[in-house]
């Protein structure tokens, strides 16, 4: 089980594989609502008060720009509840661009503090030029 989470509401937890579902914990701005993920400050109002939400696990992969070499399998992922986090993308290589739904997933190794997602749509090798 991919859980990354809070603990008293600041601190991060570190992320850890137990299991073949997954889930992904972000924070909520008490104040205005934003959504963010592992931050200690909203991003929009500055406050320090954040709490933990259980996310659907459901999101898009974005467009990624100036990417590291050390960063080349990671990719921006915006979640349905508003916030993006960078993850690794189960999947074939020639599926795997902007646009494509993804869930949350377990992976198949360990993957440290980033979330893998998995593919919801299997895309064809020629048709999508």
């Amino acid at each position: 089980m991919f859980h990354t989470g809070l603990r008293s509401g600041t601190a991060v937890k570190a992320a850890e594989e137990a299991g073949p579902d997954a889930e992904l914990y972000f924070q909520r701005c008490r104040w205005c609502h934003t959504t963010t993920f592992q931050r200690l400050l909203c991003p929009t109002c500055g406050s320090t008060e954040l709490s933990p939400e259980l996310s659907e696990g459901e999101g898009v992969i974005s467009v990624r720009r100036g990417v590291a070499a050390a960063d080349a399998d990671l990719w921006p992922v915006y979640m349905t509840e508003g916030f993006t986090v960078r993850c690794r993308v189960d999947g074939p290589l020639h599926a795997v661009r902007p646009g494509v739904r993804v869930k949350v997933s377990s992976g198949v190794g360990t993957t440290g503090r980033r979330p893998v997602v998995r593919l919801c749509e299997e895309v064809p090798l020629d048709g999508w030029i």
